[in-house]
């Protein structure tokens, strides 16, 4: 391990967790910590983001030097430490930015504004800064850039600028079918079948208007012809996912290039749906993408 000192630390402040990372001058990760105080956690419980943020950094920090703590994600929404405020496309990504109160002089806390987009409405918060790592990473690259989540953004990227996007909270529905629908008697709590995924994404693809009957055959198919409970959870999974692609890809006319940004897991769920489509795609991971949008000013 290096034992440079710490220059700054970057986070990454979601909704659910909170991700913080010590840099060095030359941009190498020293430490890393991660907690479950999101900001949900923080609103909920009445709690303060800057007592959750001391919490995780506080070994980090040195007696008598103020650290500079460069931040993105809901931290900056309006139920946030503070709002910051929305950049509106075409825009630059992850280039403004506000800074936070704090009553610790250990700490100086810069959040990230979030980017807008007036028609069709839409809001992103984390995702600008991982395009902006994303372009740091390949400043030539122009197109579709795909940010897999609970609530997936897809971007068009040129000359270096958000142009527009739209939001699919496919993630979301999921898991609300699969925990609070009539499927929670069908779906296996986990468990991958890739064969009945493709299904599930070649079938909505091709009719995404019959989403809502197709879904419900999982139930009936598991009540007269014991559909396997991992498969019908795959097939749901595809089901959705090939709705969403369905929409991003009738607006823009089936590009042939896709940069998917993401965890790794979810990353492979988009990369296998879009191998079946024969659309070529590459892939960076959060964290590179996060890092190198914190790290441009």
């Amino acid at each position: 391990m290096s034992h440079d000192p710490i220059e700054w630390i970057a986070a990454d402040w979601g909704t659910t967790n909170l991700r913080c990372w010590a840099m060095s001058s030359s941009g190498h990760v020293l430490f890393r910590a991660e907690s479950e105080s999101g900001m949900n956690s923080i609103v909920k419980s009445g709690g303060n983001f800057e007592t959750a943020l001391l919490e995780l950094i506080r070994p980090w920090l040195r007696e008598g030097e103020t650290i500079r703590v460069e931040a993105c994600g809901m931290v900056g929404a309006k139920q946030g430490w503070i709002e910051a405020p929305y950049c509106e496309t075409p825009c630059s990504p992850a280039t403004l930015r506000s800074k936070a109160p704090s009553s610790d002089d250990g700490i100086e806390v810069w959040i990230r504004s979030g980017v807008k987009q007036s028609a069709p409405p839409d809001v992103m918060r984390g995702e600008e800064t991982q395009i902006a790592g994303l372009l740091s990473l390949h400043p030539e690259f122009e197109g579709l850039v795909c940010l897999p989540g609970t609530h997936t953004k897809w971007a068009q990227v040129r000359n270096k600028e958000i142009q527009s996007f739209q939001t699919f909270f496919t993630g979301e529905v999921f898991s609300l079918l699969a925990n609070q629908s009539v499927l929670r008697l069908t779906l296996a709590p986990e468990g991958t079948d890739e064969t009945a995924f493709l299904q599930g994404v070649t079938t909505s693809f091709q009719s995404p208007e019959s989403l809502l009957s197709d879904g419900f055959r999982l139930r009936a198919e598991a009540l007269l012809e014991e559909l396997d409970g991992v498969e019908a959870r795959s097939r749901l999974s595809g089901l959705l996912l090939g709705h969403e692609l369905a929409g991003v890809f009738k607006a823009s006319d089936q590009p042939e290039f896709v940069f998917l940004v993401g965890s790794d897991e979810l990353v492979e769920l988009y990369r296998v749906a879009l191998s079946s489509l024969s659309i070529t795609h590459r892939s960076i991971t959060n964290e590179s993408a996060i890092l190198g949008g914190l790290s441009k000013i």
